[in-house]
């Protein structure tokens, strides 16, 4: 995202910035941020005749997120004086090495106190961490997730498979409000926080979210795999205005694509008759359907890739179709199915301005684009999601 003249640049709050990977604008206003954001969009998609009708920030510019994924490294060359450790995040550029973090303003104050503990525990205990070039160590990961509308926090530390000690919980729940803490094996050579065995060391290995609409309350169970909008408010901000669409078009059946966790598709329940969705990863599924028996929603999932389910799916008559796909944007056989058997209305999410763009150009040669709205869910960052309602002509 290239700044514009105009652009004016300040002190960032903080002192990773420049080195860290995560933060590229937050040397700029938030409000000009946002503005930068939406005028990306903009310049993508009004060669469309698509009009941005509105961008809206965050609802918290700082200590918004609701997971952060925490890697460990090798402290090279080894020094007497230096750390047992290092325990941060990628430095911008050079994704082999770890920045080791003082201070980070995007999870909750407490972030900091915690990755202390954890690096003195690691030291106390004499655990390496894991060099992915030597396929030695053990401490791999550390996750992180709260509940922003709720008091629940999880720590998940993921190591190579072993026996961990188990002063470790109480080494977090020192320094951290912690409601669960798990360890989590993973044995692969690929550098993910994804672990193939989990073990509960405290609290129920789950938390709880919730997302507040007006007059109406959705809870979700998340677990360390879970998938769930990083910003909580924010997100609750944009499914709100998705719950507002479907609404007004008066809804029967409404198509969840790419559903995950049921987080769009159960935020809407109460606007239509029925929500059916679709999801590739299977786990996604059951936790879809965990959180739609919690909350008294009887929708219907199938676990498949969303190319392959969707003509039978579209067979169904779903009066929406609302699509959240990856960054990459809409499989070609999932938009020519869109094409051919269309649904009357399609509400299509995206985090990826330029695969939205590539896929309106396709779905405007059948539909009209009725409402385009800019939601900020990662303030300091380049990334933006769009929502955009299309109805067929």
């Amino acid at each position: 995202m290239s700044a514009s003249s105009s652009s004016t640049h300040s002190a960032a709050r903080c002192v990773h910035f420049g080195s860290c990977g995560g933060c590229a604008l937050q040397d700029r206003a938030y409000e000009e941020q946002v503005a930068l954001k939406a005028d990306k969009v903009r310049a993508l998609l009004s060669p469309l005749d698509v009009r941005v009708d509105a961008a809206h920030p965050s609802p918290e510019e700082w200590f918004y997120r609701n997971k952060m994924e925490f890697s460990f490294g090798d402290v090279y060359p080894p020094r007497p004086d230096a750390p047992w450790l290092k325990l941060g995040l990628k430095p911008k550029g050079r994704w082999y090495e770890i920045l080791d973090l003082s201070e980070c303003f995007l999870l909750s104050p407490e972030t900091p106190a915690l990755l202390s503990a954890v690096r003195d525990w690691a030291k106390k205990e004499g655990l390496p961490p894991y060099n992915s070039h030597k396929k030695q160590g053990l401490l791999r990961h550390l996750v992180v997730r709260e509940a922003k509308n709720g008091s629940d926090r999880m720590v998940v530390l993921v190591t190579t498979p072993c026996e961990l000690p188990p002063s470790f919980a109480g080494a977090v729940r020192a320094a951290y409000p912690a409601t669960t803490v798990l360890h989590g094996g993973n044995a692969k050579a690929s550098d993910t926080a994804v672990s193939d065995s989990l073990k509960v060391l405290s609290g129920e290995g789950f938390i709880t979210e919730r997302l507040r609409f007006a007059g109406r309350e959705v809870c979700f169970r998340i677990s360390p795999h879970s998938f769930f909008q990083t910003n909580t408010r924010a997100a609750q901000r944009l499914y709100g205005r998705i719950r507002d669409w479907v609404g007004a078009l008066g809804a029967g059946r409404v198509l969840d694509l790419y559903c995950g966790g049921g987080g769009i598709g159960l935020s809407v329940a109460d606007a239509c008759r029925e929500v059916v969705g679709a999801e590739l990863n299977a786990s996604a599924i059951e936790d879809a359907k965990a959180n739609a028996a919690r909350n008294g929603v009887g929708a219907k999932y199938f676990a498949g890739a969303v190319e392959v389910l969707l003509p039978s799916l579209l067979a169904m008559d779903p009066d929406v179709v609302i699509v959240d796909p990856p960054r990459a944007g809409l499989h070609p056989k999932a938009l020519e199915a869109l094409m051919s058997l269309g649904a009357p209305n399609v509400i299509y999410v995206s985090c990826n301005p330029e695969a939205l763009a590539r896929d309106l150009k396709v779905l405007l040669e059948d539909y009209r684009a009725r409402a385009c709205e800019v939601f900020d869910l990662f303030p300091h960052t380049e990334h933006v999601e769009t929502a955009v309602r299309l109805s067929r002509y």
